[in-house]
């Protein structure tokens, strides 16, 4: 198993590389100063980061892979705005949407739920869906600080396959959600409050218009409170299980998810975890 978190690491570090290379070439074309710097810094972190596939697995930089190769992996994503406003001149939501409709009894999930909009609600959803950074931040920074530890190399090993997978979502079904797709169908934002407001503003800066399918607010949340509840974390699982219940719900209520990206999302976490706690077992032997 030792092997598979390596070779996990080199297909990551090689889809990085796509990536950056795709997104640079992008942004030379949109003469995007923003993105200019954003190529410079993800080639520099990506650049840091192929350094811990080199050495021993007892070298000072391996210990840091999972570290730096989530790093990497943030700093390179704003690149995928520039790869759809280039390369993507046929989104998948039309298809989303209408699998989403058949699923769900000629409706989608999230136009199910239009009916449910109230402000108190938007304000509580919202939060959840803005405390995902927190849901992933703080166990990236605490199993860092752990790096050498088995449970630090599992948890970096699955985090790292629910981005691999989830990059592959975004470049093969290349989608920007109900809200930006169908404004007329999904009105944007839901009525709320000042958290609710944030929220948007947050959304706005950070948007790429192909990151939607499968989910990773979803999947990644779930993969994370997953790997506490199964690895005997129980407090720690009792206090995400909240957070990352209205985390989920809020992915469709805000109207930035179909229910089919949730579901493979939730899919992908689910198989993830089940790897995740076969290293660990072997890993315990």
């Amino acid at each position: 198993m030792e092997r598979w978190g390596r070779w996990i690491g080199i297909v990551f570090q090689i889809e990085l590389l796509l990536l950056l290379l795709a997104g640079g070439f992008a942004a030379w074309q949109l003469d995007d100063r923003m993105l200019h710097a954003t190529v410079v810094v993800g080639a520099a972190a990506w650049l840091v980061a192929a350094t811990t596939l080199l050495g021993h697995d007892t070298s000072l930089m391996r210990q840091w892979r999972g570290t730096l190769q989530f790093a990497a992996c943030w700093l390179i994503f704003p690149l995928f705005k520039a790869i759809r406003t280039v390369y993507i001149t046929h989104p998948a939501d039309a298809a989303l949407l209408a699998l989403d409709r058949r699923l769900w009894g000629g409706a989608s999930l999230p136009e199910h739920i239009l009916g449910w909009e109230h402000a108190w609600l938007s304000e509580i959803l919202s939060a959840g869906y803005f405390l995902f950074y927190f849901v992933v931040l703080l166990p990236v920074i605490g199993f860092s600080m752990r790096r050498r530890s088995r449970e630090a190399k599992a948890f970096f090993i699955g985090l790292t396959l629910m981005y691999l997978f989830g990059f592959v979502g975004y470049v093969l079904v290349p989608a920007g959600g109900p809200y930006l797709a169908f404004p007329q169908t999904f009105p944007y934002p839901p009525q709320g409050g000042p958290i609710t407001a944030f929220l948007v503003s947050v959304v706005k800066n950070g948007i790429t218009g192909m990151d939607v399918f499968p989910s990773l607010h979803a999947g990644i949340g779930t993969y994370v409170l997953g790997f506490f509840a199964l690895g005997g974390y129980r407090r720690i699982a009792v206090v995400l299980a909240p957070v990352v219940t209205a985390l989920v719900i809020a992915t469709v209520y805000l109207r930035y998810h179909y229910g089919i990206d949730v579901f493979c999302g939730l899919t992908l976490a689910a198989a993830v975890l089940t790897f995740v706690q076969r290293y660990r077992k072997e890993c315990s032997v």
